[in-house]
Parts: structure tokens; C-alpha cells; sequence
């Protein structure tokens, strides 16, 4: 039983890691959709999901502001028929 035992150990520690290593990359991916990144133009913002898409009227005073706060010189502009949140190189 001993050879049993510790298999069975090794088996559930292989989960338990391979389970942290998936909740890293979703910590990691959800992280990246909140933040903008630099020199670009980002569609999708706020923090809390869902994520908001564009910027319509009523919404670009949150838009601006969460764009301030989330890049270096970010700013709400209207690019390609839509409002998005921009951050300077």
C-alpha cells in the first residue's frame, strides 16, 4: 500500500498545481482586458465585467475617466465610426 499512497500524493499534487497554473493565466488574462495597453486604441474598457464595448454619448464621461486613471495620457477619442479609450507610447 505504501507504493499506493504515495502515487495517489503525487497525483493529487500534479492537480492541485496544474489547477494554480490555470487560475494564474485566467487572473492573468482578466487582468490584461482591464488594462489598456500603450499605443493603442482600446474598445473595451472599465474594470467590473461585463466590460463595456465603445464609448457611447452617455457613457463618455466614465469612459474618460476610467481612461485617465488606467494609462499614461489616456484619452477618449473617436476612431473608426466608434468612441475608445487611447494611450500615448
Amino acid at each position: 500500500h505504501k507504493h499506493s499512497s504515495s502515487t495517489t500524493i503525487m497525483a493529487r499534487t500534479g492537480a492541485v498545481v496544474a489547477l494554480l497554473a490555470l487560475a494564474l493565466v485566467l487572473v492573468a488574462s482578466t487582468t490584461a482586458m482591464a488594462s489598456p495597453s500603450c499605443c493603442s486604441d482600446n474598445r473595451i474598457w472599465g474594470v467590473e465585467e461585463p466590460h463595456h464595448t465603445g464609448c457611447s454619448p452617455d457613457q463618455s464621461g466614465s469612459c474618460n475617466e476610467w481612461c485617465q486613471a488606467s494609462c499614461r495620457g489616456g484619452e477618449c477619442k473617436f476612431r473608426g465610426g466608434q468612441h475608445v479609450c487611447h494611450c500615448y507610447c
